[in-house]
C-alpha cells in the first residue's frame, strides 16, 4: 500500500511547487493528494493561459522522484461565496478533471454542496437531490477525462448550540443513496476519518457500511471536539479497528494523509519533519497489520 500526505503540507513552503515534490519523495512518501482547494479565487493558476503546460511539468517531476498523485482535491464551494468566486470555483473543478488526466490521479475529490439551514436532518431530501444534481452536471466530463468523482462525509456547525453537527453527507447512508442515484461507475467515496469521529462515529463501522464504494481516504485524528487534522494516534481514533475493517473490505488504495495541521505554522525544515512523522506513523501502523507498503 502506497504511504499518501496531503500536498499542502509543504507546498506552501516552496516557491515552487516542483521543488515541494522532490521533498515529498526524500522523506518518504510515494503518493501525493494535490491540494487543489488552494486554487479557488478568480483568476487563479488554473484558470490562466498555459496552465495545462504547467500541470505536465508537475507530472515531470513527480515521475523523477517516484510519485504518484493518488487524488486531486477540487476547490471547496461555500454558501457564502459571491457569484465572482462561485463561477471561478466553479471552472476551477471543471478543468480539474483535466489537471487529473495530465496527472494520471484516478480520483477528483468534489465536497457537496452544503448551506447553513441544511444542519441536523433540516432539508435533507431537498439537499440530497440538489446534489444529486450537482454531481450530474460533472459525470461527462468524468467520463471524457476517465476520472473518478469522489464523494466525500462532511460535518456542518451548529450556531445556537455552538458545536459540530451533522449536515449533508454526514453518513455514510446518505452517501451511497447520492451515489445510488447518480447510478455511474465514474463514482466513489473518499472517507474523511476525521469528520467521522468528530460527530463521534467509527471509522471502521464507516469503512464496513462503504464497502466496495470506499475507494480513497483522507487520513487524520481529533477527539471528537475539534477538525484539527492531526497525525493518526494524536488523538482517539481507534486505528487499529479501522485498518482491519480495511482489510476485511479489500480496501486496495493508499493511505493518504491530510494531517495538515502538523505543518501550516512551521517553517520548512520543521514541516518536513512533520511531514515525515505522518509517513512513518502510518507505515508503523499498516506494518503492524501486515500490510506492506511502498
Amino acid at each position: 500500500m502506497k504511504i499518501g500526505v496531503c500536498s499542502d503540507c509543504l507546498m506552501k513552503k516552496y516557491p515552487d511547487e516542483r521543488d515541494a515534490i522532490r521533498h515529498y519523495a526524500a522523506l518518504g512518501v510515494s503518493a501525493l493528494d494535490y491540494s487543489g482547494y488552494n486554487y479557488d479565487r478568480p483568476g487563479n493558476l488554473y484558470l490562466q493561459p498555459g496552465w495545462e503546460d504547467y500541470a505536465r511539468s508537475l507530472k515531470e517531476a513527480a515521475e523523477e522522484s517516484g510519485i504518484i498523485f493518488s487524488q486531486v482535491h477540487a476547490p471547496m464551494l461555500s454558501y457564502m461565496d459571491t457569484p465572482e468566486v462561485f463561477e471561478a470555483k466553479m471552472e476551477t473543478t471543471r478543468r480539474m478533471f483535466r489537471l487529473c488526466e495530465i496527472l494520471e490521479s484516478p480520483y477528483l475529490v468534489i465536497h457537496p454542496r452544503m448551506f447553513a439551514d441544511g444542519i441536523n436532518g433540516e432539508r435533507a431530501e431537498e439537499y440530497l437531490a440538489l446534489n444529486v444534481d450537482f454531481y450530474r452536471e460533472f459525470l461527462p466530463l468524468a467520463e471524457k477525462h476517465k476520472v473518478t468523482i469522489a464523494l466525500e462525509n462532511m460535518f456542518g456547525w451548529d450556531p445556537v448550540v455552538n458545536r459540530i453537527c451533522r449536515t449533508t453527507f454526514s453518513t455514510m447512508e446518505e452517501i451511497l443513496e447520492c451515489i445510488r442515484r447518480l447510478n455511474s461507475p465514474w463514482t466513489a467515496v473518499c472517507l474523511d476519518t476525521g469528520h467521522v469521529n468528530i460527530l463521534r462515529e467509527s471509522p471502521a463501522l464507516a469503512a464496513r457500511k462503504l464497502g466496495k464504494h470506499l475507494k480513497l481516504l483522507h487520513v487524520h485524528d481529533n477527539y471528537a471536539v475539534n477538525d484539527d487534522h492531526q497525525v493518526c494516534g494524536y488523538g482517539n481514533i481507534d486505528w487499529d479497528a479501522f485498518v482491519e475493517a480495511l482489510k476485511e473490505i479489500g480496501y486496495d488504495g493508499e493511505f493518504s494523509s491530510e494531517a495538515t495541521s502538523t505543518c501550516h505554522l512551521l517553517p520548512a525544515a520543521a514541516a518536513e519533519t512533520a511531514v515525515k512523522l505522518q509517513a512513518d506513523v502510518m507505515r508503523d501502523l499498516l506494518t503492524r497489520h501486515g500490510i506492506s507498503c511502498e
